[in-house]
């Protein structure tokens, strides 16, 4: 037998406050999210079965409490969930400890230290050959050709009421990473309204116009909802022109911990619509994910 290991997304908690913050270095990554994702593949290239756990048998888990200073020392490393297993709980914090220094912070990033969340499994395998890699999975709606593609272990598939859309896609999370809001049923929703057959002989808005016509109604729907958009971005890809931003809602359950990623953006064959949610605390590291999800979206009607 061999063993494994496993660490999930890092998700990025707030901490401390910085008074005076200190000037950005040249090495910081772009912007938070890309500074959670160098962390996260620092520190998962560090983790290795612990010697500790080898007389042990099936999974281990935990989770880890990891303080990291601006320079990328880390501070400090306390067990957060142990694995039930001293041993090796203080080996993980060993390994962690290592990887020292992650990146520096970037220049969005305004405190002395900011606090992640690592969770962390250690699973047994076979000396049996690889299995082949787990394809990605993908959804399309026969009757739109709307569909998306998502990595493991997130899971895809139409929703069970499309409501004012003519295709709704859900996706899930299993394993928790990141985190649905408190109260939702599901990570992200991506929904598809189809162009009027004679929408071809009205121009629609096109570039700016129409993003700023998007901003607009982006702007109306939350100040009718009492949400606040903390953050907005214009993308523009090939067939994805359009905008997304970040939501405080105004209203409804434990709505201060949750903060939802929506974008909206036009094609030909009609407008489409990501909207996810996770709690706020987990919403820095979890929009490259949102983001990478908004990406495989697309409309093929061959």
């Amino acid at each position: 037998m061999r063993w494994r290991s496993l660490a999930s997304r890092v998700a990025m908690i707030l901490a401390v406050t910085l008074a005076h913050p200190a000037p950005t270095l040249a090495a910081a990554p772009a912007n938070q999210a890309e500074w959670s994702k160098a962390v996260q593949r620092r520190l998962i290239s560090r983790l290795d079965f612990p010697r500790e756990a080898q007389h042990l048998s099936g999974t281990l888990a935990l989770s880890l409490n990891i303080t990291v200073l601006r320079n990328g020392a880390i501070y400090d490393v306390t067990i957060a969930r142990s694995s039930g297993h001293e041993a090796v709980d203080k080996a993980t914090i060993a390994m962690v400890r290592r990887a020292a220094p992650l990146p520096v912070f970037s220049a969005d990033m305004t405190e002395e230290k900011t606090s992640l969340t690592l969770p962390v499994r250690f699973q047994m395998e076979d000396n049996d050959p690889a299995p082949p890699a787990v394809a990605p999975r993908r959804y399309v709606d026969p009757a739109t050709g709307f569909g998306a593609t998502v990595s493991a272990p997130f899971q895809i598939g139409a929703a069970r009421q499309s409501g004012r859309y003519d295709a709704l896609i859900e996706i899930s999370a299993p394993e928790g990473f990141p985190p649905v809001a408190p109260g939702a049923k599901f990570l992200c929703r991506a929904g598809f309204t189809a162009a009027a057959a004679d929408a071809a002989k009205t121009k629609a808005p096109q570039g700016a116009q129409a993003c700023d016509a998007l901003v607009a109604a982006a702007t109306s729907q939350q100040r009718k909802l009492r949400g606040t958009i903390e953050q907005l971005d214009v993308f523009d890809q090939p067939g994805r022109r359009g905008i997304d931003y970040i939501v405080a809602p105004g209203a409804g359950p434990d709505h201060e911990d949750t903060r939802q990623y929506i974008a909206d953006w036009v094609r030909p064959e009609g407008r489409i619509r990501l909207a996810c949610a996770t709690t706020r605390d987990a919403m820095p590291g979890a929009l490259a994910t949102f983001r990478a999800i908004r990406d495989t979206v697309i409309v093929d009607r061959r």
